[in-house]
């Protein structure tokens, strides 16, 4: 696999029964946080990432369109 660059953001939302339910909710939840953010920090690290080593889902930018 080719190098990579992999950024990790931590994002916090206030406590929700509906979010830990139904994760469609939890997702837009989510995205309005980020997307409401002027600047993302986040841990980046760089170099050949050919799985999680942390067992979490990876959304990768492909050919195909992204991935999990």
């Amino acid at each position: 696999m080719k190098k990579t660059i992999r950024a990790t953001i931590t994002v916090e939302v206030p406590y929700s029964n509906q979010y830990m339910n139904y994760g469609d909710k939890l997702d837009k939840e989510l995205r309005r946080v980020i997307d409401k953010t002027p600047f993302l920090n986040c841990c980046v690290t760089a170099g050949d990432h050919e799985r999680s080593t942390n067992g979490l889902p990876i959304i990768r930018d492909t050919n195909e369109g992204l991935v999990e």
